[in-house]
């Protein structure tokens, strides 16, 4: 469970703002300590202990917390040498400790809260010798109800709270200076005027957190020269992910992160993303959830990257490849966006500078930026509850949502209308048209990115057992904003207030979320400007029974994380994923004649339709060349099925089909042919009443065949 850390800090420990002990002669105390139980088992369990109540720089903020985490700990005294070793238990927090200060001795106290599980009432008290050298030993003393106090004495080990290694690995396209970013923070005009001037670099940003990351001084350069090749996928990168970063074997979860700076992503927006898919599918290690991320170096946000920033371009270059790097691995530390929280003003590295304020531009978020986390992600870093914060720990964003739909009272400016098919048969992806609608008398510009993978939208879903979940993406990419001019409704030609998209919900973070038949309610909020939110219509979704008793045996591996990262993923040919592709195969085949056989054809049609590349030796090689044949061959089947009974593809999902299949033909050197069939789609969705600019659209690409 992710803790919630919304208490606020007294106001000495705000943002910018550490307590001050210049006048004092003694090191702080604040910092990481560690030792075995004294009494009443002594050795028995070993507590990690983080006091953050005094200012270990200037530039740290101090959180008035203390925390811990207990340790199961196994001596083999008859063994020569002594071996022991430590087993997780669980962690404590006291959110508000009293200290007080005598003869160079702090005593630190207060009511003590677990994370997880049922415990008895709790109090600690701390006392910490204060010295010229290294504070402590801490000595611990924990009062548990009905039972005998645990005491330990804790020797000092690190001003940071938290220690883990980065490996950062390179392509070789982008394998240039600067491959670590670095940025001086007087180099721009566009900042806080009383911001002190210090380069700052990943290590010393997350230092301010209370976290030492050392970063791996070897760099694999891996050569992504391979013809053809010039955008990463989603699968590809999954793909890389397990083959390269889990060969470090191991038991998770793990104070490790890998990063990746890759050349660009498909989706040419995307500058950075957050693996979060978990591998336990064998043959490359076990790796969990929250492992790394990726950096795309060809994105216009880094075209003006240069080794020694000269221009105000080069130092905004320098400043966003440093903030995209924190941000992406901010989330695999298990932070959401800031206003995914609630926080939607606050000036975080987790914040988007495009989002902060969007009447006056980015320009108001670097203004008032100071290179921070705010208060609340430093607890969660420095404190949280250890499972949510390690890499291989909780999923990404557990409990960060309300488990009812938002009120609205008022007229909104913006409609955000969730549509479906209504009702989808066992096994069949769910796939969700979400629709941004212009209310306003005015032409508004919305970002059109809704998918919850950009952050942009929250979807919540009630199931039949009256369970409320949280849907989670897989991956979390940040990207510029896909700005899209809606026009007030009634001007010009219908359709030009409005956008839509397809959302797969099938499967996220947490498994499949449509397992089961019965009557679901889904519902999403769509943040936009500030501290905009709108909410969504509750759209009712029915799953059916299985058809057969070979579907109810079929589902065992369907409803497999294997099937579900393949299917997000858009398919994939990575053989971490091949059980998975398999059991969408078996669909396709043994279910050709219904919706669910239909989705999967056009599935992996699509993965067949682009040519797949791996890591193999630190190089990108294709393992597998594009199948336009084979991959029209699948359209078939999936469009056949849509003549059979036209209920089986959306509008929206129906255009998909067509187009792939257009692209197909184009690939195959049939262009004539793929304008026909464009030419068809036209033809079916103006009978189905789509509106003008989406017909105009498809009308342009064929005629640019």
């Amino acid at each position: 469970m992710q803790p919630t850390t919304t208490q606020s800090a007294p106001q000495q420990s705000g943002q910018g703002a550490p307590s001050d002990t210049s006048s004092t002669k003694v090191p702080p105390i604040s910092g990481r300590y560690y030792g075995l139980m004294r009494s009443p088992r002594a050795r028995r369990y070993g507590l990690e202990l983080r006091i953050d109540v005094d200012a270990r720089s200037a530039t740290s903020p101090v959180m008035q917390c203390v925390s811990g985490d207990v340790y199961q700990v196994f001596e083999l005294t008859w063994m020569t040498p002594l071996l022991s070793w430590r087993t997780y238990r669980y962690s404590w927090i006291l959110d508000a400790p009293q200290v007080a200060r005598a003869d160079n001795e702090l005593t630190i106290s207060g009511p003590v809260r677990y994370w997880q599980g049922a415990h008895p009432a709790t109090s600690v008290e701390i006392v910490v010798p204060q010295g010229k050298d290294a504070p402590g030993p801490a000595y611990v003393t924990l009062h548990i109800d009905g039972e005998e106090p645990a005491v330990y004495m804790c020797e000092w080990q690190s001003e940071a709270f938290r220690e883990l290694g980065l490996e950062m690995d390179v392509c070789s396209s982008v394998n240039t200076p600067p491959l670590l970013p670095s940025f001086d923070t007087h180099t721009h005009p566009l900042r806080p005027a009383d911001v002190p001037r210090r380069v700052l670099t990943i290590e010393e940003c997350y230092r301010d957190a209370g976290v030492k990351m050392t970063i791996d001084p070897e760099h694999t350069v891996v050569d992504d020269s391979a013809p053809e090749f010039s955008a990463w996928s989603a699968a590809e990168l999954h793909d890389a992910m397990e083959r390269h970063f889990c060969r470090q074997r191991g038991v998770w979860p793990q104070w490790h992160l890998w990063c990746l700076i890759a050349s660009r992503f498909e989706m040419n927006g995307v500058g950075g993303i957050m693996f979060d898919a978990a591998a336990d599918y064998g043959g490359a290690g076990d790796c969990i959830e929250r492992q790394g991320c990726a950096i795309f170096r060809q994105h216009s946000w880094f075209r003006d990257l240069a080794p020694t920033p000269r221009t105000e371009a080069q130092a905004a270059a320098a400043r966003k490849y440093l903030y995209t790097c924190v941000h992406e691995m901010g989330h695999v530390f298990n932070c959401l966006h800031s206003w995914d929280k609630g926080r939607p003003d606050a000036r975080s590295w987790m914040n988007y500078d495009w989002r902060y304020d969007r009447r006056n531009g980015s320009d108001s978020f670097w203004r008032a930026f100071r290179y921070q986390f705010d208060d609340a992600e430093l607890v969660h870093l420095r404190h949280g509850d250890r499972s949510a914060v390690i890499m291989g720990g909780d999923p990404w964003g557990s409990g960060a949502y309300a488990e009812a739909p938002p009120e609205v009272l008022g007229q909104p400016p913006v409609e955000l209308l969730l549509r479906s098919k209504g009702a989808f048969e066992f096994m069949e992806p769910v796939l969700v048209e979400f629709r941004l609608r212009n209310m306003a008398p005015v032409a508004l510009e919305l970002d059109a990115q809704l998918d919850p993978a950009f952050g942009g939208t929250v979807v919540t879903v009630r199931r039949p057992d009256g369970r409320t979940v949280a849907f989670e993406p897989l991956l979390c990419q940040i990207a510029e904003p896909e700005l899209r001019a809606l026009q007030p409704p009634g001007k010009g030609p219908a359709g030009l207030d409005r956008y839509s998209q397809n959302v797969l919900l099938s499967y996220g973070r947490w498994g499949y979320v449509f397992d089961e038949p019965g009557e679901y309610l889904v519902w999403a909020v769509y943040q936009g400007a500030g501290d905009m939110l709108i909410p969504s219509n509750v759209h009712r979704i029915r799953v059916g029974y299985p058809r057969s008793r070979e579907a109810e045996r079929l589902a065992q591996d369907y409803f497999s994380r294997e099937t579900g990262v393949a299917q997000v993923l858009g398919g994939s040919s990575s053989p971490f994923l091949q059980k998975g592709m398999d059991t969408l195969q078996a669909v396709a085949e043994q279910f050709e004649d219904s919706p669910p056989g239909a989705h999967a054809n056009l599935l992996l049609s699509r993965n067949l339709a682009r040519p797949f590349f791996q890591i193999e030796d630190a190089k990108v090689v294709k393992a597998r060349a594009a199948e336009p044949k084979q991959a029209l061959a699948l359209t078939v089947k999936a469009l056949s099925q849509h003549k059979r009974d036209g209920a089986t593809f959306t509008n929206l999902t129906y255009h998909t089909l067509r187009r792939t299949r257009a692209d197909l033909m184009v690939a195959m050197r049939e262009p004539e042919a793929a304008r026909q069939e464009l030419s068809l789609l036209v033809r079916d969705l103006r009978k189905q009443g789509v509106n003008a600019p989406v017909l105009d659209e498809i009308q342009a690409y064929a005629k640019s065949l």
